[in-house]
């Protein structure tokens, strides 16, 4: 095959498989929308906040979607040429499968390492920064300001209530409840209040109110009155526990060497190796459905009026592969010798598919009548 003929095939590949990956994309982007956008709306942040999540969630999903873009790209293609009766020309020429299939397969290679700088580096830090900014939409205390009217937990326990908000931003009608001690609970009210940040941490400054201290041991009552009190929101939920990471979000190393906090409180062993073996098989599935796409099409005959069972075997034989490959990497956490069973299902698909695009066996000569139609179009 000449380079200019190999350079149209790969530019139609490149095109339909952008095509097919932003359609992909943006299908999971939108079943994600919702829930990221009801994530927003209940904690009252911006639409800023909704983008910078949308943006993160787009490495998460694809080494998955990337594969499955190749898949249609390369199927959509070779079928277009095989109606248009270009690859019968091809075929005529002498250019067998293998070399018409040479531009899809250096397209799948270049898909694949993608994939692993995906899935080694990229998408566990988009794993990590997701998850963080989504706990710091969740912890924001600025929400207290947009729910004027609800009780909110600030931490287990501890319950804040403002009535109302002025036009100015003042809170009126103000209560906190500290109930983590059960036997000495607290309870402070007051008129109103303004929300502050002092040195980075989250304040309100409450006036005209009273503080109750019960014990419920002694049935004594303690009742403060004060015209001016502050309340230190970061210093009453407590100091805040360090998240472990999820095997998701561990970087390489992490994965390979699990400190001792890790493998107690957060992941097994069995689990890290199932999520490492993941990234490490998921990119080879670009090869493996490329070929899938090349082989519906290119082994056997040709047929202008369409291969539309030719496509149904192709969709069906991803779908297989997509499905076993996720139902193994499941199983891995709980019998470590299945990731060798996950390898043979990624690359099962290969060795068969190129032995039918080598093969002489399913290819006939083309039909002068076929050749002459070819020409006359």
């Amino acid at each position: 095959m000449t380079n200019r003929l190999g350079l149209y095939l790969f530019r139609q590949l490149l095109t339909a498989f952008l095509f097919a990956g932003v359609a992909v994309t943006i299908v999971v982007l939108f079943t994600q929308m919702f829930r990221l956008l009801s994530l927003v709306i209940d904690n009252s942040s911006t639409l800023w906040i909704f983008f910078q999540l949308m943006g993160l969630s787009v490495p998460t999903f694809l080494p998955l979607v990337l594969p499955l873009g190749l898949a249609v790209g390369v199927t959509f293609v070779y079928h277009k040429l095989a109606i248009d009766s270009e690859l019968v020309i091809l075929r005529a020429a002498g250019i067998s499968p293998m070399r018409q299939a040479m531009p899809a397969l250096v397209l799948a290679t270049i898909v694949m390492i993608i994939c692993y700088a995906l899935t080694l580096w990229l998408t566990p830090a988009a794993n990590r920064e997701l998850v963080a900014l989504q706990y710091s939409v969740r912890d924001n205390f600025s929400v207290f300001l947009a729910r004027p009217g609800n009780f909110n937990d600030i931490t287990d326990g501890l319950t804040f209530y403002a009535r109302e908000r002025g036009s100015n931003g003042e809170l009126q009608g103000i209560l906190l409840h500290d109930v983590r001690k059960p036997d000495n609970t607290v309870t402070i009210m007051a008129d109103k209040g303004q929300m502050l940040v002092v040195n980075g941490q989250p304040q309100i400054v409450v006036f005209n109110g009273k503080r109750q201290e019960m014990d419920r041991t002694t049935g004594h009552l303690d009742q403060l009155t004060f015209d001016r009190y502050v309340l230190d929101l970061q210093a009453l939920r407590g100091a805040e526990t360090l998240r472990l990471p999820d095997p998701r979000e561990q970087t390489l190393q992490e994965l390979l060497n699990p400190s001792l906090q890790m493998l107690k409180n957060r992941a097994s062993p069995e689990r890290l190796m199932a999520e490492l073996q993941q990234r490490l098989a998921t990119p080879l599935l670009a090869i493996s459905y490329a070929l899938i796409g090349l082989t519906t099409i290119l082994a056997g005959e040709f047929n202008r009026r369409g291969m539309s069972k030719r496509i149904l075997i192709a969709a069906l034989s991803v779908t297989i592969v997509q499905a076993a490959t996720l139902s193994t990497t499941s199983l891995i956490t709980k019998e470590s010798w299945l990731a060798l069973v996950l390898y043979i299902v990624v690359l099962a698909p290969t060795p068969l598919c190129l032995i039918l695009l080598n093969s002489k066996i399913l290819r006939k000569p083309v039909p002068a009548t076929a050749l002459a139609a070819a020409a006359t179009t």
